[in-house]
Protein backbone atom coordinates (compact mmCIF):
# COMPACT_ATOMS: atom_id res chain seq x y z
CA UNK A 1 0.00 0.00 0.00
CA UNK A 2 2.73 2.34 0.78
CA UNK A 3 4.68 1.73 -2.62
CA UNK A 4 1.63 2.23 -4.51
CA UNK A 5 1.10 5.52 -2.59
CA UNK A 6 4.91 6.54 -2.98
CA UNK A 7 4.38 6.00 -7.21
CA UNK A 8 1.12 7.71 -7.21
CA UNK A 9 3.00 10.85 -5.48
CA UNK A 10 5.84 10.48 -8.05
CA UNK A 11 3.54 10.68 -11.20
CA UNK A 12 1.89 13.47 -9.27
CA UNK A 13 5.03 15.09 -8.89
CA UNK A 14 6.29 14.58 -12.31
CA UNK A 15 2.99 15.94 -13.56
CA UNK A 16 3.18 19.67 -11.69
CA UNK A 17 6.97 19.80 -12.71
CA UNK A 18 5.86 18.96 -16.62
CA UNK A 19 3.24 21.90 -16.23
CA UNK A 20 5.87 23.90 -14.40
CA UNK A 21 8.78 23.83 -17.13
CA UNK A 22 5.70 24.54 -20.08
CA UNK A 23 4.81 27.64 -18.19
CA UNK A 24 7.98 28.92 -17.65
CA UNK A 25 9.70 28.40 -21.56
CA UNK A 26 6.22 29.03 -23.19
CA UNK A 27 6.44 32.04 -22.21
CA UNK A 28 9.89 33.30 -23.05
CA UNK A 29 10.65 36.05 -25.63
CA UNK A 30 11.10 34.37 -29.17
CA UNK A 31 9.01 31.23 -28.46
CA UNK A 32 6.17 32.81 -30.24
CA UNK A 33 6.21 33.20 -33.99
CA UNK A 34 6.90 37.07 -34.03
CA UNK A 35 6.84 39.28 -37.16
CA UNK A 36 10.37 39.57 -38.33
CA UNK A 37 11.38 42.81 -39.03
CA UNK A 38 12.79 41.63 -42.57
CA UNK A 39 10.03 40.02 -45.44
CA UNK A 40 9.69 37.08 -44.34
CA UNK A 41 10.07 33.67 -47.28
CA UNK A 42 8.67 30.64 -45.02
CA UNK A 43 5.35 32.03 -44.18
CA UNK A 44 2.15 31.38 -46.38
CA UNK A 45 -0.11 33.97 -45.32
CA UNK A 46 -0.66 37.30 -47.47
CA UNK A 47 -1.12 39.19 -44.46
CA UNK A 48 1.94 38.43 -42.47
CA UNK A 49 4.01 38.82 -45.53
CA UNK A 50 3.07 41.67 -46.11
CA UNK A 51 2.84 43.50 -42.35
CA UNK A 52 3.61 46.63 -42.04
CA UNK A 53 6.06 45.78 -39.38
CA UNK A 54 8.09 43.83 -42.31
CA UNK A 55 9.01 47.04 -44.37
CA UNK A 56 10.59 49.84 -42.72
CA UNK A 57 10.37 51.90 -45.71
CA UNK A 58 6.41 51.99 -45.97
CA UNK A 59 5.13 55.08 -44.38
CA UNK A 60 1.57 54.82 -45.69
CA UNK A 61 -0.02 51.70 -46.39
CA UNK A 62 -3.07 51.72 -49.19
CA UNK A 63 -5.96 48.93 -48.33
CA UNK A 64 -6.41 46.34 -51.12
CA UNK A 65 -8.97 43.93 -49.69
CA UNK A 66 -10.86 42.91 -52.51
CA UNK A 67 -10.07 40.88 -55.30
CA UNK A 68 -11.93 42.64 -57.74
CA UNK A 69 -10.83 46.37 -58.60
CA UNK A 70 -12.74 49.22 -60.71
CA UNK A 71 -11.52 50.08 -63.73
CA UNK A 72 -11.25 53.31 -64.81
CA UNK A 73 -13.82 53.59 -68.59
CA UNK A 74 -11.55 53.99 -71.32
CA UNK A 75 -12.91 54.91 -74.71
CA UNK A 76 -12.38 52.34 -77.39
CA UNK A 77 -8.78 52.61 -79.49
CA UNK A 78 -7.27 54.43 -76.81
CA UNK A 79 -3.66 54.93 -77.10
CA UNK A 80 -1.66 53.31 -73.72
CA UNK A 81 0.92 55.83 -72.30
CA UNK A 82 4.65 54.92 -71.96
CA UNK A 83 6.86 52.59 -74.11
CA UNK A 84 6.73 48.97 -74.48
CA UNK A 85 9.31 47.06 -73.42
CA UNK A 86 9.42 43.18 -74.23
CA UNK A 87 7.95 40.56 -71.57
CA UNK A 88 10.58 39.10 -69.65
CA UNK A 89 8.51 36.83 -68.28
CA UNK A 90 6.62 35.69 -64.79
CA UNK A 91 8.98 33.63 -63.59
CA UNK A 92 9.42 33.14 -59.90
CA UNK A 93 13.09 33.57 -58.04
CA UNK A 94 14.38 32.75 -54.51
CA UNK A 95 14.08 36.27 -52.57
CA UNK A 96 17.98 37.82 -52.16
CA UNK A 97 18.83 36.71 -56.33
CA UNK A 98 18.62 39.73 -58.51
CA UNK A 99 17.84 39.85 -62.08
CA UNK A 100 18.96 42.31 -64.41
CA UNK A 101 16.34 44.02 -66.49
CA UNK A 102 15.59 45.76 -69.58
CA UNK A 103 14.68 48.61 -68.41
CA UNK A 104 14.62 51.24 -65.61
CA UNK A 105 12.58 50.74 -63.30
CA UNK A 106 11.27 47.08 -64.71
CA UNK A 107 8.05 46.69 -66.43
CA UNK A 108 8.26 42.78 -66.09
CA UNK A 109 10.59 39.78 -65.64
CA UNK A 110 11.55 37.26 -62.98
CA UNK A 111 10.59 38.24 -59.73
CA UNK A 112 10.00 37.16 -55.84
CA UNK A 113 7.42 35.21 -54.88
CA UNK A 114 5.65 37.76 -53.41
CA UNK A 115 4.79 41.76 -53.58
CA UNK A 116 5.35 44.47 -51.80
CA UNK A 117 2.92 45.97 -49.65
CA UNK A 118 0.38 48.99 -51.70
CA UNK A 119 1.19 52.42 -50.61
CA UNK A 120 3.91 54.84 -50.01
CA UNK A 121 7.95 54.47 -49.12
CA UNK A 122 10.44 56.34 -48.22
CA UNK A 123 12.73 53.64 -48.89
CA UNK A 124 12.68 52.17 -52.14
CA UNK A 125 11.59 47.72 -51.80
CA UNK A 126 13.92 45.73 -54.07
CA UNK A 127 12.73 45.71 -57.88
CA UNK A 128 12.41 41.65 -57.45
CA UNK A 129 9.33 42.40 -55.38
CA UNK A 130 7.91 45.47 -57.46
CA UNK A 131 7.77 43.64 -60.48
CA UNK A 132 5.17 41.50 -58.98
CA UNK A 133 3.44 44.15 -58.00
CA UNK A 134 3.24 45.47 -61.85
CA UNK A 135 2.32 41.40 -62.18
CA UNK A 136 -0.49 41.38 -59.88
CA UNK A 137 -1.85 45.18 -62.02
CA UNK A 138 -0.24 47.61 -60.23
CA UNK A 139 0.98 51.21 -60.83
CA UNK A 140 4.41 52.02 -59.57
CA UNK A 141 5.23 56.15 -59.55
CA UNK A 142 9.34 56.28 -59.01
CA UNK A 143 10.63 59.57 -58.42
CA UNK A 144 13.88 60.93 -57.86
CA UNK A 145 14.68 62.35 -54.87
CA UNK A 146 17.08 64.71 -56.10
CA UNK A 147 14.79 66.06 -58.37
CA UNK A 148 11.21 66.06 -56.64
CA UNK A 149 11.22 67.49 -52.94
CA UNK A 150 9.37 69.94 -51.28
CA UNK A 151 6.05 70.88 -52.69
CA UNK A 152 5.93 68.96 -55.17
CA UNK A 153 6.66 65.00 -53.48
CA UNK A 154 3.93 66.81 -51.65
CA UNK A 155 1.57 67.68 -54.14
CA UNK A 156 2.95 63.49 -55.71
CA UNK A 157 1.65 61.99 -52.63
CA UNK A 158 -1.61 63.49 -52.03
CA UNK A 159 -2.25 62.30 -55.38
CA UNK A 160 -1.55 59.08 -54.84
CA UNK A 161 -3.44 59.32 -51.79
CA UNK A 162 -6.61 60.14 -54.38
CA UNK A 163 -6.20 57.54 -56.75
CA UNK A 164 -6.05 55.32 -53.88
CA UNK A 165 -9.51 55.81 -52.77
CA UNK A 166 -10.89 54.43 -56.28
CA UNK A 167 -8.35 51.25 -56.81
CA UNK A 168 -5.36 51.04 -54.57
CA UNK A 169 -3.06 49.15 -56.38
CA UNK A 170 -0.41 51.61 -56.49
CA UNK A 171 3.04 52.17 -54.94
CA UNK A 172 5.14 55.42 -54.95
CA UNK A 173 8.98 55.09 -54.46
CA UNK A 174 12.08 57.30 -54.33
CA UNK A 175 14.58 55.50 -57.16
CA UNK A 176 18.57 57.34 -56.91
CA UNK A 177 19.74 55.54 -60.13
CA UNK A 178 16.79 57.09 -61.58
CA UNK A 179 18.04 59.22 -64.92
CA UNK A 180 14.63 61.82 -65.08
CA UNK A 181 12.11 62.81 -62.48
CA UNK A 182 9.71 60.62 -62.42
CA UNK A 183 9.12 57.48 -63.70
CA UNK A 184 5.42 55.74 -64.00
CA UNK A 185 5.33 51.67 -64.39
CA UNK A 186 2.80 49.22 -65.22
CA UNK A 187 3.11 46.00 -67.08
CA UNK A 188 5.40 46.37 -69.99
CA UNK A 189 5.16 49.53 -70.17
CA UNK A 190 7.23 52.64 -68.62
CA UNK A 191 6.45 56.71 -68.83
CA UNK A 192 9.36 58.64 -67.87
CA UNK A 193 8.75 62.36 -66.77
CA UNK A 194 11.07 65.34 -66.63
CA UNK A 195 9.14 67.19 -63.83
CA UNK A 196 5.74 66.27 -61.99
CA UNK A 197 2.61 66.17 -64.40
CA UNK A 198 -0.95 65.83 -62.46
CA UNK A 199 -2.49 64.65 -65.54
CA UNK A 200 0.44 62.52 -66.72
CA UNK A 201 -0.05 60.82 -63.87
CA UNK A 202 -3.86 60.31 -64.02
CA UNK A 203 -3.72 59.58 -67.49
CA UNK A 204 -0.88 56.57 -66.77
CA UNK A 205 -3.24 55.37 -63.64
CA UNK A 206 -6.56 55.40 -65.74
CA UNK A 207 -5.06 53.29 -68.99
CA UNK A 208 -2.65 50.76 -66.91
CA UNK A 209 -4.62 50.35 -63.47
CA UNK A 210 -5.69 46.67 -62.38
CA UNK A 211 -4.32 45.32 -66.20
CA UNK A 212 -1.31 43.33 -65.59
CA UNK A 213 -1.16 39.85 -67.36
CA UNK A 214 -2.68 38.06 -63.77
CA UNK A 215 -5.53 40.60 -64.16
CA UNK A 216 -8.86 39.97 -65.88
CA UNK A 217 -11.74 42.94 -65.98
CA UNK A 218 -10.19 44.44 -62.83
CA UNK A 219 -9.79 41.06 -61.05
CA UNK A 220 -6.72 40.64 -59.73
CA UNK A 221 -4.70 38.71 -57.03
CA UNK A 222 -4.19 40.52 -53.85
Amino acid sequence: MKIQLAKSGLLVFRLVLAIAITLLFGNLPGSSHESSSQPSTTSTSSSMRNSTLQWNGLIEPFAVTKLKSPLPGLKSGTLLPGIRFPDLGQQHIEVGKLFSYNSNPPTSGPHYPYPAPWGIYIYPPADEFLVHNLEHGGVIISYNPNQIKGQELVQLWQQARSLSKFNGRIIVTPRLNLDTAIALTAWNYLQKLDRYSYTAVQVFYDTHISRGPECQQGLCPL
